[in-house]
């Protein structure tokens, strides 16, 4: 099987409902369990975005759009600044963070220059 014979735009789907999933509901048991990792939510943010993008690539390339990593980029920028904004709105445990925002563009950028050089 073919890695571009997926279907990368009901990958990418569930990649972001799982990311809005993560960044609005309490996964059980999470709040009482202590981090071994400082920060490793940042880890997570990093993979679910930078998967992200690599899906969102793999599903638009089809289309030869001119600027492609930009449009992916500004995409997940945006659906990231918006999670943040409405976490402190619609959770009561949630906190606008922008290095959430730093490691979300990090994996971004990442994988699209892992992408684009193979």
């Amino acid at each position: 099987m073919n890695i571009e014979s997926f279907d990368w735009k009901i990958i990418s789907l569930i990649n972001l409902i799982l990311i809005i999933y993560l960044s609005f509901f309490s996964v059980p048991g999470s709040p009482d369990i202590p981090g071994f990792i400082p920060h490793a939510d940042k880890i997570g943010h990093f993979i679910l975005y930078g998967f992200q993008a690599i899906s969102l690539s793999m599903y638009l390339k089809r289309y030869r759009y001119q600027n492609l990593n930009t449009i992916i980029f500004i995409t997940c920028f945006i659906i990231g600044l918006i999670i943040e904004y409405l976490q402190p709105v619609l959770t009561n445990n949630r906190v606008f963070d922008y290095f959430d925002i730093i490691a979300n563009l990090l994996g971004v950028l990442v994988s699209l220059i892992f992408i684009r050089n193979i």
